[in-house]
């Protein structure tokens, strides 16, 4: 990661964690999850700065109804960049695949970056995983790509973050497998992830990890059991250099009425 200046870079947004509800009164733990999606979206149009490209890591819907992913894509609607996603513990991947295809392709170019989507979802878990055939696809992936700096986009956290009970339901299926696949391909530049509902930056060797807040409700970092944050949503900007360098940082929105129950226990 570089804070070096340059003239020009591919600007990359991704959101996480926006827990849709199929009803306009849906609320997670008190909070409108609707409107803070529409706030986080409204900040990022507002952006001087216009990115070439938009990631959706996961938990898109609270409870994967079809209901829930259709008010989602109408509020996508007014996006202007070309946007993607990928599951969450709480999606469903087929219904998302049925609902808008091509959203989840393999790999993204972005100027000379490439971006690989994994599915760390897991069905009936809330902890992650990847499977054999998961990991030897991104060891193809990784091998095809080898002229290009990779990102790995996913949802569910390949390292702990700090917070002990959500470190709980990280990813686990596969994980050293995949610590030792990236950390030896020397093009893998970064990994970024939600899941966790909070920001995190980090290093393994010579890969950035990130963490972004949700677009909804935040946790608490360093928690020991659950704990909900006062932070407000936010998303994460990354300005790729197609030499290999980036640039990173998160916004949260300015909410004068934001509603949620700090005193909660859990989910």
């Amino acid at each position: 990661m570089s804070t070096q200046a340059a003239t020009a870079a591919q600007r990359l947004i991704q959101i996480t964690d926006p827990h849709i509800g199929g009803r306009p009164d849906y609320q997670l733990l008190g909070l409108d999850t609707g409107h803070t999606l529409n706030e986080v979206l409204a900040a990022i149009t507002a952006e001087p700065r216009a990115a070439e490209l938009m990631v959706v890591t996961g938990d898109v819907s609270a409870n994967g109804s079809e209901d829930s992913y259709r008010r989602f894509l109408n509020k996508m609607q007014p996006v202007h960049p070309p946007w993607y996603w990928l599951p969450g513990n709480h999606d469903k991947p087929q219904r998302m695949d049925e609902l808008a295809p091509r959203r989840r392709p393999e790999v993204i170019p972005v100027g000379n970056w490439r971006l690989l989507m994994l599915d760390t979802s897991v069905a009936g878990h809330i902890c992650g995983g990847l499977d054999e055939r998961e990991l030897a696809r991104l060891r193809q992936l990784i091998e095809d790509n080898a002229d290009h700096p990779l990102m790995l986009l996913m949802h569910h956290q390949p390292v702990p973050v700090g917070s002990h009970w959500i470190d709980g339901h990280m990813l686990r299926t596969g994980r050293e497998a995949f610590i030792d696949l990236v950390q030896g391909a020397d093009n893998v530049r970064a990994l970024t992830w939600g899941h966790v509902h909070q920001q995190f930056d980090s290093h393994l060797g010579h890969i950035g990890l990130h963490a972004t807040p949700s677009t909804s409700v935040q946790f608490t970092p360093g928690s020991g059991p659950f704990s909900v944050d006062s932070e407000m949503p936010g998303y994460r900007w990354f300005e790729l250099y197609d030499d290999g360098r980036y640039e990173t940082g998160v916004e949260r929105v300015q909410m004068a009425e934001y509603s949620v129950d700090l005193a909660s226990s859990g989910y």
